[in-house]
């Protein structure tokens, strides 16, 4: 899917029925990623299914009709209702295997509305990634893979299960830093 600019965001609008993403992709930041986050707001649609804020950082630029995975340090996603923080050593073919080293759950799901915005960020310090997380707690997770695969690159995603349900994400505003 292409990524557009749409009511200030940046965002897609799935034309196929089932699993959709975009990605908008750093280039190479010259040092390993150290502090990466997003911002974005959900937007339902009929159907009322969650949608998917996505990040990652890894060891050369995503391709995803380019074959092979690549290493990552970190694959991040939030729902509203939820959260996932993932590694994954890349594939060699058919998708990255994403490896769960700590995920959770809101209190109460993020708003739908489109107006709202969220914000999530994460800070690498060794083998330590601090999560500070849209519904205000910090979350601490420990994996030697974080530090040993430091990357240099990252990328930012909107994904859909169900396009035609799930909500939408539009990002306001990303970054990464060394």
């Amino acid at each position: 899917m292409n990524l557009r600019i749409a009511n200030g965001k940046l965002t897609f609008a799935p034309t196929v029925d089932g699993p959709a993403a975009a990605y908008f992709r750093t280039g190479d930041l010259g040092k390993p990623v150290t502090s990466v986050g997003m911002k974005w707001t959900f937007t339902a649609q009929p159907g009322g299914t969650p949608g998917v804020a996505a990040m990652a950082i890894t060891d050369r630029p995503a391709d995803p009709l380019g074959g092979a995975s690549p290493l990552m340090p970190l694959h991040f996603i939030v729902t509203r209702d939820g959260w996932n923080y993932s590694v994954s050593p890349g594939t060699s073919g058919g998708g990255a295997e994403l490896i769960t080293v700590a995920a959770g759950t809101f209190d109460s799901p993020l708003s739908e509305d489109g107006n709202t915005i969220h914000e999530v960020q994460v800070d690498i310090r060794g083998n330590t990634a601090t999560i500070d997380l849209p519904d205000g707690n910090r979350q601490e997770v420990q994996d030697p893979r974080i530090e040993a695969w430091a990357s240099r690159y990252a990328f930012f995603e909107p994904y859909v299960d169900r396009s035609t349900t799930d909500s939408i994400t539009g990002f306001t505003e990303v970054w990464a830093n060394t």
